[in-house]
């Protein structure tokens, strides 16, 4: 056998396995960030279900009593007829379901980054899988043609 052949196989295994520790790494990543995406949705339904719905419901039900049951009103007459202060909190109440659906958009957007993020790490690692697949087997094919070499040597001493 060729003397310098346990020096390079040491070297691959040490390159080998230095690329698990990445694949780990980037495996590790992906999955931290796709779990991180998913609670993130999950918190923008439960804001939405939780804050929104019930805000949007009182603004309705100030606005369009017809539409729960209640007996319908003139909406000219009683918007002129209403006093300020209830005006007011209806105001209040849109500016407070707009506030709320801004910090619904921004958390949807924070978990659709994270998503392609994860996405992103996720490619990075099959890439990198591919990589340290194609390596092992070059490294394999190298010790078998080395191999096959040192008997064709030994089969034209003989």
């Amino acid at each position: 056998m060729n003397p310098q052949s346990p020096d390079t196989n040491e070297a691959i295994f040490n390159k080998l396995q230095a690329c698990r520790w990445t694949g780990r790494l980037l495996t590790t990543a992906a999955l931290a960030i796709g779990l991180l995406a998913i609670a993130a949705g999950i918190l923008v339904a439960m804001a939405n279900l939780n804050l929104v719905m019930p805000m949007e419901q009182r603004l309705l039900l100030q606005t369009h009593p017809e539409l729960f049951g209640q007996p319908a009103t003139n909406h000219v007459a009683s918007a002129e007829t209403k006093p300020a202060s209830t005006q007011e909190q209806t105001e209040t109440r849109h500016l407070l379901v707009t506030f709320a659906q801004g910090k619904e958009l921004f958390l949807l957007v924070i978990a659709v980054i994270l998503m392609g993020l994860g996405t992103f790490l996720t490619l990075l690692l099959v890439i990198f899988n591919r990589r340290v697949t194609l390596r092992q087997v070059n490294a394999n094919l190298a010790l078998i043609s080395r191999q096959i070499k040192e008997l064709q040597d030994r089969g034209q001493q003989s």
